[in-house]
């Protein structure tokens, strides 16, 4: 039987009405089954962490710490990679408190292979949520478990896989948290250059009272390198701030050492430059701190030797000459020559000079 015009329009509709609904049911499927193979969506984050929450249940801690690597070597995009990182990490502490970094590196070194990086997340051809799980969980994994491998080859006196790790750790994530930590392995290498390239950098980011330790830390090795100046300039910054009060923490006895050593460079520097004013002011800066300090005592007889005041550096000689150290054969020399000059030739009465600086320095 032919159909009619308003039966084939009824047929149409219908037609086309399940044509949509095939559509959007397809659209749906396919939908829900890009949210299911997706790495990053709730549905695989409730399967990850309750495959998790099995591993949990295994208490011997190398077992446990091998199935958290299979499971990120098989799963290294997940929204639990943190936790599962920090449950390896925790697994590794009986090997650390046998002091065992062999297989503590050893460890860390395999899980650090199965963590992807931040290329190979973008290249996934994830829908949604790359970005946050970089954030979120690659990079603080990340840096986890290479402070956690950079302490451990610290540990193990193997300084340049210290570098290497802390190296790459701060690349990664450019936390100036980590540069004090990677300045010192340096240090211990030794690699002076670095760690002054690293220093100087800690330094330019923050202020001297963060920093001050950190400065005279840095100035003591370019006095190893007989960089005088250096080493001056940045003593002048900590002084600057800290010349006048103890920093928060610090013992008044331990800093007027601080001060006094501070000063003598400073001193030097300035003296080798033969600003002689400027240097008294600072040797002088050097006693108050360190009153038997017979290098000091010396160069102020120096400084005022050149500035014309013969009286008083035959009085700093003196000192120099009753504390009995290394300066103390040249200031003798110096001070007899002064004072015959300044007595006829005559050494008369240089015994009470002597006897005073001994009773002005406490000397018996």
């Amino acid at each position: 039987m032919p159909m009619t015009g308003n039966y084939r329009r009824r047929f149409s509709n219908f037609f086309g009405f399940v044509i949509t609904a095939l559509a959007i049911a397809w659209a749906i499927s396919s939908f829900a089954l890009q949210e299911k193979i997706s790495p990053l969506s709730d549905y695989q984050y409730k399967r990850d962490y309750a495959r998790y929450e099995e591993i949990k249940k295994e208490t011997d801690p190398q077992k446990r710490a091998d199935l958290l690597l299979a499971f990120v070597k098989e799963r290294p995009i997940s929204k639990i990679l943190m936790y599962v990182a920090s449950d390896y990490v925790e697994c590794l502490k009986s090997y650390m408190e046998k002091k065992d970094w062999a297989k503590v590196t050893a460890m860390q070194e395999a899980f650090w292979a199965a963590i992807p990086d931040e290329k190979t997340v973008q290249e996934a051809g994830i829908p949604v949520g790359t970005e946050e799980f970089i954030k979120d969980q690659l990079r603080p994994t990340q840096k986890l478990i290479l402070t956690a491998l950079t302490a451990a080859y610290y540990q193990a006196n193997n300084f340049a896989k210290a570098a290497e790790a802390a190296e790459k750790g701060y690349q990664i994530t450019q936390d100036k948290s980590m540069l004090p930590a990677l300045a010192d392995i340096y240090l211990k290498i030794p690699d002076t250059d670095k760690y002054l390239a690293i220093g100087q950098k800690i330094l330019s980011e923050s202020s001297i009272e963060q920093s001050y330790s950190m400065a005279l830390q840095m100035a003591q090795v370019y006095i190893q390198k007989q960089d005088l100046k250096s080493a001056a300039d940045l003593l002048g910054k900590v002084m600057d701030v800290y010349g006048d009060k103890v920093p928060p923490n610090v013992q008044e006895s331990a800093w007027n050492a601080t001060r006094a050593f501070a000063y003598g460079v400073m001193a030097s520097a300035v003296y080798a430059s033969k600003d002689y004013a400027k240097a008294l002011e600072l040797y002088q800066k050097v006693v108050k701190f360190d009153p038997k300090r017979e290098d000091a005592y010396y160069f102020i007889g120096m400084c005022k030797w050149q500035n014309k005041d013969q009286q008083g550096a035959v009085e700093a000689f003196a000192r120099s000459v009753v504390l009995n150290k290394t300066y103390a054969e040249r200031a003798r020399k110096y001070m007899e020559d002064l004072y015959k000059a300044l007595h006829n030739g005559s050494l008369d009465g240089l015994d009470e000079v002597l006897a005073k600086a001994k009773s002005e320095l406490g000397i018996s």
